[in-house]
């Protein structure tokens, strides 16, 4: 009997969040491949559990001695402490020296599970779900005589986590890891088009980079709308202005709270829904500006929720800065997101994003550095009810039509059918 072909993904995320991962997952399982996905630990998730073709692994971060210490030291330094200990504890967890080595003595013995884990998988084919995962995956793939997909999420040498957030000893690391295996690849896989063209540029004898845009899967019916609404109390006459996704630097969040200092009809709300990243310096700023009755916080929804959440809003807002090459060409998920749910956009003026939305007439493109032209977007928009109508019919059109992941799904398709050969 010839077994089904077996592909095993890593990725170093929480995979309840990554929508991309899971359809992914789901499209190679339902073309006919055996998946085994190995991702970060979530609380309340098993260590491993199966569903028909589809195998979830998370080997664990921490010891359990190890996670109970963290979670002791939390209590103690907890930010709205303002105790001496509390403020010792806190300038000690912070300081840049004992944070590079409580990494290291994190990430060696985390990298050496997740390598364990794949090469216990003994698969076909090591599907890298970005820079982070693809020596694990190139090694893995090398011993056991396998194929290896790099799929870049992010063009992660050019982008604000590398640059400005990653130490030196990892920025080396990680660039001298795509150096070593990009050309030994079976295939790459980016996600939008000048990322691919980037990636060819800084690798010349890099061949055939796939495209695969983070599309979501067609909504033919869209879900009721009022449980955002219902969720936070925001009566249906007024106007929501949403952002769904991490917060994180670079992203223009700071400026979009200050861009609703500046609004002055207080039936517009702006909601964030994601993981902050920021450690609550969005919070803050939001307590600063006096805005806790239109500005609402969300913590992350589980991908196959957040639809129910989107259709609420009248507005998306995308404001991403230019802070550097990855942000400047960047086509998000929140983009194609929105358009699906029939809610007109607000985004930067970068060439990828400027691409779609006029080509779609989904929305509308602005400089993002400017609070002013944040602020007249949205108010523009509020005071026109058909042209918000008109923006996300025709969002929604171009989403159903070209936009979905089905279309995605068929690309991914036939990059791994070549590798059957």
């Amino acid at each position: 009997m010839v077994r089904d072909p077996h592909v095993c993904m890593v990725v170093k995320n929480r995979l309840s969040n990554d929508a991309r991962v899971k359809k992914e997952m789901k499209a190679l399982a339902e073309d006919g491949w055996r998946v085994t996905v190995i991702a970060m630990p979530e609380k309340g998730a098993p260590p491993r559990e199966s569903e028909g073709r589809v195998t979830i692994v998370r080997p664990r971060i921490y010891s359990r001695k190890k996670e109970l210490l963290r979670e002791k030291v939390a209590r103690v330094s907890a930010r709205e402490d303002t105790s001496l200990k509390a403020r010792l504890v806190r300038s000690v967890r912070s300081n840049p020296l004992r944070r590079f080595v409580a990494d290291l003595q994190r990430d060696i013995p985390w990298e050496l599970r997740l390598r364990n884990a794949a090469l216990n998988a003994r698969a076909d084919v090591y599907h890298a779900n970005d820079l982070d995962t693809l020596e694990i995956c190139g090694i893995a793939a090398a011993r056991n005589r396998a194929r290896l997909v790099y799929d870049s999420h992010e063009l992660w040498l050019e982008s604000t986590k590398y640059l400005y957030r990653t130490n030196w000893f990892n920025r080396l690391r990680l660039r001298n890891i795509e150096r070593r295996f990009i050309l030994k690849c079976d295939a790459v896989i980016a996600v939008t088009p000048m990322r691919a063209n980037a990636m060819v540029q800084t690798y010349p004898d890099l061949k055939n980079v796939e495209v695969l845009m983070n599309c979501p899967e067609k909504l033919l019916a869209l879900p009721e709308r009022g449980l955002l609404r219902a969720q936070l109390g925001i009566p249906a006459e007024n106007t929501i202005v949403l952002y769904q996704g991490v917060f994180s630097p670079g992203r223009g969040l700071e400026q979009l709270i200050k861009a609703m200092e500046g609004i002055v009809y207080k039936n517009i709300h702006l909601v964030l829904i994601g993981m902050d990243a920021m450690n609550g310096a969005l919070h803050n700023l939001v307590s600063e500006k006096e805005l806790d009755r239109t500005v609402h916080f969300l913590p992350p929804v589980p991908s196959e929720e957040l639809a129910s959440y989107t259709v609420d809003a009248d507005i998306g807002v995308i404001l991403f800065e230019n802070t550097c090459l990855n942000n400047y060409y960047s086509l998000p998920n929140k983009l194609f997101e929105y358009m699906m749910a029939s809610v007109p956009v607000v985004s930067s003026s970068f060439p990828e994003l400027q691409s779609v939305i006029r080509e779609t007439a989904c929305g509308l493109t602005l400089n993002t550095s400017c609070k002013e032209e944040v602020s007249d977007a949205i108010v523009q928009l509020h005071e026109s009810p058909e042209r918000r109508i008109a923006y996300g019919r025709s969002g929604r059109e171009m989403a159903l039509s070209k936009y979905n992941w089905e279309r995605q799904h068929s690309l991914l398709n036939a990059v791994y059918r070549k590798l059957k050969k």
